[in-house]
């Protein structure tokens, strides 16, 4: 069974599948993205992902890691490494909003979000000394008044790129 089988269901005895109506968001998402984590090896590997699996995989991290501890966490652990595809990847699903949140974080830093952790984490550590601080809990605010639903944005993208997320690639 596919990933999207359970969207369809069997009708007349030549048992054509016909897709139900608005799946749960919820159903669609989560099993994608843990295929694109299965598939990365956790973003470890992340060249292994096409690109509209990059996309749901950055969205994901993104708000795992903001809604888990702030911009400072995304930074900070290893899915800051896909930091300069945040706001890329929110637009590309929809997310107009969040995405300027989360250029009004990174524009904080002042520079380039390095991909190498231990540099990453140094600036971090550096620019929270200079105060970034504040603007990050600013942009933690807005990102948590959830002006958007992620989740179905990342269904509706997910739902339009079918044949990118197909589990036996």
């Amino acid at each position: 069974m596919g990933l999207f089988d359970l969207f369809k269901k069997k009708q007349d005895a030549d048992e054509v599948d016909v897709p139900t109506a608005d799946p749960d968001p919820d159903d669609v998402v989560f099993p994608a993205y843990d295929a694109i984590l299965e598939k990365s090896h956790y973003g470890d590997r992340a060249e292994k992902l096409n690109p509209h699996e990059r996309v749901i995989l950055v969205v994901r991290l993104v708000e795992d890691e903001v809604n888990n501890g702030g911009f400072s966490q995304f930074i900070y652990n290893t899915s800051g490494n896909f930091a300069g595809d945040a706001v890329a990847s929110m637009t590309a699903i929809g997310a107009v909003k969040t995405a300027e949140i989360c250029q009004r974080a990174l524009s904080a830093f002042g520079t380039e979000i390095p991909v190498d952790r231990e540099a990453r984490q140094a600036l971090l550590d550096q620019k929270e000394e200079e105060g970034i601080g504040e603007i990050l809990d600013e942009c933690d605010d807005a990102f948590y008044a959830y002006e958007e639903d992620l989740i179905r944005l990342c269904c509706a993208y997910i739902l339009a790129h079918k044949d990118a997320f197909d589990p036996c690639e």
